[in-house]
């Protein structure tokens, strides 16, 4: 392979969009994303003891917040939270007092191995409606790809909270 067309092939690499709603409408997306979080563990007995300890700590619906926010490209924690007051679809998922900025970085920090498993999921989720695969297996080059995607989506978002809070 010659020069040239050795540097063409890498300038096509495959990217995901900043905003998956170009590949997969919102509510689809959102409703995905439910059933991820929902296919999660959610009677395991020391999450539902701290739950109790907890009621106004509602992780699945900030899992299923921040999951779309990132896939939507919304990544600073401000703008996560804004969501609860400026999109529809997620007015209507809020459960109780929506979470602040500070909630939002916390809750990041505290489960980024998850969050980082649910953007993935969204990102999936965004390929298969656009390429039109179905429930087609994800080769494991392409899922590395959104894997990493997803890391440096949260990386974003944290990256963008440190520079607000250092103005």
């Amino acid at each position: 392979m010659s020069g040239a067309t050795d540097s063409a092939v890498r300038t096509q690499r495959f990217k995901v969009p900043w905003d998956v709603s170009q590949w997969i409408d919102k509510a689809n997306l959102l409703k995905r994303l439910e059933e991820d979080v929902d296919s999660l563990d959610w009677k395991n007995a020391e999450l539902l003891k701290f739950l109790k300890a907890n009621p106004n700590f509602h992780p699945r619906f900030l899992l299923i917040l921040m999951g779309f926010a990132y896939a939507v490209g919304r990544c600073e924690s401000e703008e996560i939270s804004e969501l609860c007051y400026q999109d529809a679809l997620i007015t209507s998922q809020v459960v109780g007092q929506p979470p602040s900025p500070a909630a939002i970085t916390r809750f990041r920090r505290d489960h980024r191995g998850l969050l980082r498993w649910l953007v993935t999921q969204a990102f999936k989720h965004a390929v298969r409606n656009h390429y039109e695969l179905g429930d087609a297996a994800i080769p494991p080059g392409l899922m590395r790809l959104l894997r990493e995607a997803a890391a440096a989506r949260i990386d974003v978002g944290r990256h963008l909270d440190r520079s607000v809070q250092g103005e």
